[in-house]
């Protein structure tokens, strides 16, 4: 059986930040269920609208990486137009993004964290299920062809998003009835792509109750333009997007037939309440721990700070329970940060009190 010192679930960001913060000292390997090998746009993509906010451009100045200029899109705009359907109203907003192609970014960071010598990643291949140990972890993994095997490490680390694997069978195998619950609302984040014939000069934010009590968006890339909603799961997610399809033309846009479509299971947090960093020799990071922004849906950033978080304290820590002391306080102010966003979203999404705001015209621009 392989032995490692840390295996990853999911090769996005949280887990490509991670391995490279550790790979100097750590023997660590990343599983991966998509073919990252694979030519770009030929793989499933991540539903995703693929922005860059302040905090995530913070992260990658930390460790000296400028981006590319191949994981950047066009336009880089600093506005978005928010469209208030509830109240008939709209404001527009400034905003610092760097607009990204998510599915290039994410190859760019895998590949950075590749170029440490202790990192490896085996793609194609599935979390089917871990068994921890005082000592080390057990971790079943389910390759394409069908075939099982079994790892051995030291840590494991569950980066494996909204749906992950390793919150929900630690949660629901792993924890006594004694020990804290962490309430969570699942969504699904459904995307279309259209062609456009100009490039929008703004990105959307649509708020609509017959569409989804969180927000939809709009945002443009090379020449098309991505609509995209938060829908509570099995709330008649198709019908509510085909409705907030037709509000979108009504108010201009002309949107034709879309040229790809993606989806994909989103959490929404309560706040710090939400977050499940882990325990003992099993840990979670990004989305899968809970840590995305519950009123913008932004999780880039979090994934790649806890990332970071949680390697500095797996370098630092001698036993389990001292890496999990440090992972808690290194993300502490996340946590905090998490409860300001759920209480701008009580704001966001009532009709009345975003009502009220928008009346007021606070921190709104004008554009003429």
């Amino acid at each position: 059986m392989e032995q490692y010192d840390l295996v990853i679930a999911g090769a996005g960001p949280a887990g490509s930040i991670l391995a490279k913060t550790v790979g100097k000292k750590f023997r660590v390997l990343m599983v991966e269920m998509r073919n990252v090998h694979a030519p770009l746009g030929t793989t499933r993509e991540k539903s995703c609208g693929g922005m860059l906010n302040t905090s995530a451009q913070k992260v990658l100045a930390s460790f000296g990486m400028p981006l590319p200029k191949e994981v950047l899109q066009s336009p880089q705009v600093f506005t978005v137009r928010a469209i208030d359907y509830d109240n008939h109203d709209e404001r527009y907003y400034q905003k610092q993004y760097v607009n990204i192609d998510r599915e290039t970014f994410d190859r760019w960071l895998l590949a950075e964290a590749l170029m440490e010598d202790g990192v490896e990643i085996v793609d194609n291949t599935k979390v089917i299920g871990f068994t921890p140990h005082p000592d080390y972890v057990d971790v079943q993994l389910r390759k394409e062809n069908g075939e099982t095997e079994s790892v051995r490490t030291r840590y494991f680390v569950g980066a494996d998003g909204g749906g992950s694997l390793v919150r929900r069978h630690l949660e629901e195998k792993f924890s006594g009835p004694d020990e804290p619950k962490y309430p969570i609302q699942r969504y699904v984040s459904l995307q279309q792509w259209f062609e456009v014939e100009e490039d929008l000069p703004y990105y959307v934010a649509l708020f609509d109750q017959k569409v989804t009590d969180y927000y939809s968006w709009m945002i443009p890339k090379n020449g098309q333009v991505i609509l995209g909603a938060a829908i509570p799961e099995g709330k008649d997610v198709r019908k509510r997007f085909e409705h907030l399809k037709k509000r979108a033309n009504q108010s201009g846009f002309n949107l034709g037939e879309p040229v790809k479509e993606r989806g994909a299971i989103l959490l929404r947090p309560y706040g710090p309440m939400s977050v499940n960093l882990g325990k003992g020799r099993v840990f979670l990071a990004g989305e899968a721990a809970g840590l995305i922004s519950s009123s913008s849906e932004e999780g880039i950033s979090y994934a790649m700070s806890s990332g970071r978080e949680l390697g500095e304290a797996l370098l630092e820590g001698k036993t389990p329970a001292d890496v999990e002391a440090k992972y808690r306080k290194g993300v502490r102010h996340k946590k905090w940060g998490l409860a300001v966003k759920s209480l701008k979203a009580i704001v966001m999404y009532n009709p009345v009190l975003r009502g009220l705001v928008f009346k007021t015209g606070l921190l709104s621009m004008d554009v003429k």
